[in-house]
């Protein structure tokens, strides 16, 4: 039992103090202390100038002022009522605040020739500044109502012009 133990710690301590060699010795390369000379070089990176930034301004066409509006189920939020056509312009600027400050200052845009109100049975309502198409099924009986006829009104003043 004796030659046992000192068989194997005589192994172990061979493994322990074993060198590991790197696969592939050409990867470290070596490098040379020099002398008094000065050879030193400096080189300047020239910075690529900075890309442009673009801001996209989407604007949607309310028909009213926001309401609340309900669904079958008794379920209400706040919000108006909007065309489906919108205006979308693209801003550059050079920097992020730059493109924004472009984006406020651009003009306002036209108001379209023609308004979709109902659009494949459903309604586009502007809640929290994102628009939502909900169906005119779900709403309340009140609302789809009140929907019908803003795009009954909308429809009578486009064939007027």
């Amino acid at each position: 039992m004796r030659t046992v133990l000192l068989l194997f710690a005589l192994l172990a301590g061979q493994s322990v103090a074993q060198v590991v060699v790197p696969t592939n010795p050409t990867k470290f390369g070596k490098r040379t202390i020099s002398g008094g000379a000065n050879t030193g070089n400096a080189a300047v990176n020239a910075t690529a100038p900075a890309a442009e930034t673009k801001a996209r301004l989407v604007s949607y066409f309310s028909l009213e002022s926001p309401r609340q509006w309900k669904s079958k189920d008794g379920k209400s939020l706040l919000g108006s009522i909007i065309a489906y056509e919108e205006s979308v312009l693209e801003v550059t600027g050079s920097s992020a605040s730059a493109a924004a400050a472009n984006a406020q200052n651009a003009a306002a845009p036209k108001t379209p020739e023609k308004l979709t109100i109902i659009r494949d049975g459903k309604v586009r309502l502007l809640v929290n500044q994102k628009p939502f198409e909900v169906p005119l099924d779900r709403l309340s009986d009140e609302d789809r109502e009140h929907a019908m006829n803003l795009h009954k009104a909308v429809t009578k003043q486009q064939a007027a012009r």
